[in-house]
């Protein structure tokens, strides 16, 4: 039988995951800054009324800037120099997503009925509207990205045990950034769990291969602009 260490050996490639297990060291007034970063976020989706021109910018300093203080500088903790391996990495990791959308589609569509559709895909699509996605994407993958780390930290203080903080804090952290697709999407909590929620385990896999942003970043945009471009095309 497989052990829950073994399952998680394909990410130790001698560079871990940062600040969870105190390497680097934050201190508590810095984890109640992620920490208040991930319920302003949770805030702006669910109940803080902001103008929809604003909420992507929003998301993005609310994120990113709790995200780049904390690395004190050392900004290689989050951005790193794409490898050539990367592009395998981003290739796979859109082929998974796609089918496992479809599967998961197919799969809901035939036990809860009609999915409900985002709120934004009869808006037209422009140029600017990729552009706005941009910003609000790498606000996301930030949120996300705390928002596992703030869990494993906990996890781990109590349990010592790597693997187990990053299973428990994966699932959670999905959880979590399904429902806040609660309001976008309808209230469909099924669709939003297991689509947009665990759906996001494809971009978590790209971070914690490479521990780099850009490369979870450039699939969440790869993800969410390929039906504008097609709706750009097709105007």
């Amino acid at each position: 039988m497989v052990s829950l260490k073994e399952k998680f050996e394909f990410m130790d490639d001698g560079i871990d995951i940062p600040f969870y297990n105190g390497t680097p060291k934050l201190s508590t007034v810095e984890w109640g800054l992620v920490l208040s970063s991930i319920l302003l976020t949770i805030g702006y989706l669910t109940a803080i009324r902001i103008p929809g021109e604003y909420l992507p910018v929003a998301i993005f300093l609310t994120s990113v800037i709790p995200a780049l203080y904390i690395c004190k500088g050392n900004y290689n903790i989050f951005f790193k120099k794409p490898k050539l391996r990367d592009i395998k990495i981003i290739i796979l990791c859109l082929i998974g997503i796609y089918i496992y959308t479809i599967a998961i589609g197919f799969i809901l569509q035939n036990l809860v009925g009609n999915m409900a559709a985002h709120a934004s895909t009869n808006d037209p699509a422009s140029l600017m509207t990729l552009i706005i996605m941009c910003i609000q994407l790498m606000g996301e993958e930030f949120f996300k990205i705390l928002l596992l780390l703030l869990i494993m930290f906990v996890l781990y203080k109590y349990t010592n045990n790597r693997s187990i903080s990053l299973f428990v804090g994966l699932i959670l952290s999905m959880a979590i950034f399904g429902l806040v697709h609660y309001n976008a999407y309808s209230g469909r909590i099924i669709q939003i769990l297991f689509i947009q929620g665990f759906g996001a385990i494809f971009e978590y896999y790209a971070f914690l291969k490479t521990k780099n942003v850009w490369i979870s970043y450039i699939i969440h945009v790869l993800r969410d602009s390929i039906p504008e471009l097609v709706k750009m095309i097709g105007y």
